[in-house]
């Protein structure tokens, strides 16, 4: 059979995609490499997705407006969100309910390592390891498969042009653990961390604990580790993971029949990570603009021009803060002492959860723009 759209990966961002077409009448074929693949995620979501997306109440295992930030010597930062709350998800739980949404929607959903890609006439030919799925025939193709996008190398996009590998390991909570189970807490700590940050993030039964690192630059093993110690837990995890993240978007990731999306098209912010909330917009804004180039003949680069019209601003303010303060350890020092500032509290709390900026005061402006040169000089 031929489809009008493969979307290739069924993640967040394939998933999304997926529905949104298949709900507008095109026929769409979902393919993911393995139906029992568990990424490795913190599954932090902030309220504007959950809103957005209708993300049922089951799905969000803790709601949590507390977060900790801890400096390398070990000043701790409380910080309430007041305004709402980030919502913990299951990524195996989460990205299955998207899957299903998409079937219900109308998308064929199969299960196969993609293999190769091919042009054929007007579209292209596509087959999977799975020797129960024929090659499959499309007209156009959405590439959602991650950082290490088969898709984008067999179409020949610009590379991903930096990595960060993170490890995760779960932890069944006991009474030592307990204690971490109803907030979040970020570390910014270079023997954790020398170039990102590690993370406590609790779910319904069990701790999320990780840490990432520049791609080749760090032992990540050794990093946990030391993390684990310094947390002070002794327990065992019941599970280890570890995955590679774009840390910036491609230079391109539109072509004349094809669009990347998600980690496939390094759509994860700097500094902070965050994947879930881009793959899933970046989903729906590739759907879109796939429909109405199928229907009306619009160029597919209108999709890339209105997400980087929408969340470039978000993506350079987070690589110029990662740059700035992420690079020892008495700069980390200095941005955990910013934190403690309310007004650079709200200012982020509130651009988080909805992912647009928001607009200070002149006197706030000023205030806080004084505060970063400050600390910058001195974390100098």
């Amino acid at each position: 059979m031929r489809y009008d759209v493969a979307v290739i990966g069924g993640g967040p961002s394939g998933a999304v995609a997926a529905a949104i077409l298949a709900k507008a009448g095109l026929s769409t074929v979902l393919i993911e490499r393995n139906f029992d693949n568990v990424k490795p995620c913190g599954g932090a979501i902030p309220l504007g997705l959950i809103e957005e997306f209708k993300i049922p109440a089951e799905l969000i295992e803790k709601k949590l407006s507390r977060m900790k930030a801890r400096s390398p010597k070990g000043r701790v930062i409380d910080m309430t969100m007041p305004n709402g709350y980030v919502g913990m998800v299951r990524r195996e739980k989460f990205d299955r309910y998207l899957r299903v949404e998409a079937e219900q929607a109308g998308a064929v959903v199969v299960e196969g390592l993609v293999k190769s890609i091919s042009h054929s006439g007007e579209g292209f030919v596509i087959n999977t390891l799975n020797d129960k799925v024929p090659p499959l025939r499309a007209s156009r193709i959405i590439g959602a498969d991650g950082a290490n996008s088969k898709t984008a190398d067999e179409l020949h996009f610009p590379p991903n042009e930096l990595k960060v590998i993170a490890m995760q390991q779960r932890f069944k909570y006991t009474p030592s653990i307990q204690k971490f189970s109803d907030i979040v807490e970020i570390w910014f700590d270079g023997e954790v961390s020398p170039d990102f940050y590690g993370w406590i993030f609790p779910k319904a039964d069990h701790l999320a604990i990780g840490t990432g690192t520049e791609d080749h630059k760090h032992n990540i093993k050794a990093l946990q580790k030391r993390f684990i110690e310094k947390i002070g837990i002794t327990d065992k995890p019941y599970l280890d993971e570890a995955a590679k993240i774009p840390m910036k978007p491609r230079k391109s990731f539109t072509q004349e029949k094809a669009i990347l999306v998600g980690d496939a098209a390094g759509l994860v912010t700097p500094a902070n990570g965050e994947g879930i909330f881009f793959a899933m917009r970046s989903g729906k804004l590739g759907a879109l603009a796939m429909i109405e180039h199928l229907k009306h003949g619009s160029p597919l680069k209108n999709y890339e021009k209105e997400f980087r019209k929408l969340y470039a601003p978000i993506f350079f303010g987070l690589e110029v803060l990662q740059a700035a303060y992420y690079r020892n350890d008495r700069l980390r020092e200095s941005f955990v002492a910013i934190c403690a500032d309310d007004d650079v509290q709200r200012i982020t709390f509130d651009s988080y959860l909805y992912k647009k900026m928001i607009p200070a005061s002149w006197p706030v402006q000023m205030k806080i723009f004084s505060k970063n040169i400050y600390h910058l000089i001195k974390g100098s």
